[in-house]
């Protein structure tokens, strides 16, 4: 038998809890020996670090609304990030950086979290010496997003000159004169490696490489193709 106060409370909507917001991480700590990072919900004692930067002001990471009452991240997930995959600045690649910094992070997962708020907080402790001196330097609460920050970070450290430069390396390929045929393919490759966004079909690919080479090299292509369709066709 119910009373009229267990079906008042029954008929009443119940309320949801409202989604955390993420206060960007301290990036001021030591990263050789980086905190554990928790986040309480509503405000409570502990709600997220103290502000990056000695003056008090935010970092560059803008808070995030998140469905999680807590948000913490382990000293094992910063470590293995920047054990995995540090990136120190001019010199370092990259492209090369971001694929393994996702490759190291995709199988990371915190409940109510989602993969680009998680990605997004723990990337800061991948940049190391100038790349972190740069981070730091951004704009305050700029940074809403992982996608934003690996655009920001390849504008920084892949900007439009220097795929203009790489891909000139690949069109302009020639084979140096002490080079043997294996070499000049390693060295292409790695051009091609380094200027992911080349926008080269492989066929064009092959015949600037080919057409780099020296005659003699050519010449021992070409005769090796002649023997392949010959041994195929039965020419």
């Amino acid at each position: 038998m119910r009373t009229r106060s267990q079906s008042r409370n029954q008929n009443r909507p119940q309320q949801q809890a409202p989604p955390v917001v993420v206060e960007p991480f301290n990036l001021e700590e030591p990263f050789d020996n980086p905190p554990v990072v928790n986040m309480a919900a509503n405000g409570a004692s502990g709600a997220g670090p103290p502000p990056a930067g000695g003056d008090g002001r935010g970092g560059p990471i803008a808070p995030i609304a998140i469905q999680a009452t807590t948000f913490g991240l382990k000293n094992d997930m910063i470590q293995q990030v920047q054990n995995s995959c540090p990136f120190r600045g001019p010199g370092d690649d990259a492209n090369k950086h971001l694929d393994k910094f996702l490759h190291v992070t995709q199988s990371m997962k915190v409940n109510g979290v989602s993969d680009d708020a998680l990605r997004l907080h723990l990337f800061p402790y991948s940049l190391q010496d100038r790349a972190a001196e740069w981070f730091d330097r951004l704009p305050r609460n700029s940074i809403n997003s992982f996608d934003q920050m690996a655009k920001i970070f390849l504008g920084k450290y892949f900007p439009p000159s220097m795929v203009t430069k790489l891909r000139n390396d690949i069109t302009n390929f020639r084979q140096r004169p002490d080079e043997s045929l294996f070499e000049a393919w390693e060295r292409y490759k790695l051009s091609i490696d380094r200027c992911p966004n080349h926008n080269m079909l492989p066929v064009t690919q092959i015949d600037t490489f080919y057409n780099g080479l020296t005659l003699r090299h050519r010449d021992t292509i070409n005769a090796a193709a002649i023997f392949w369709i010959i041994f195929v066709y039965g020419f």
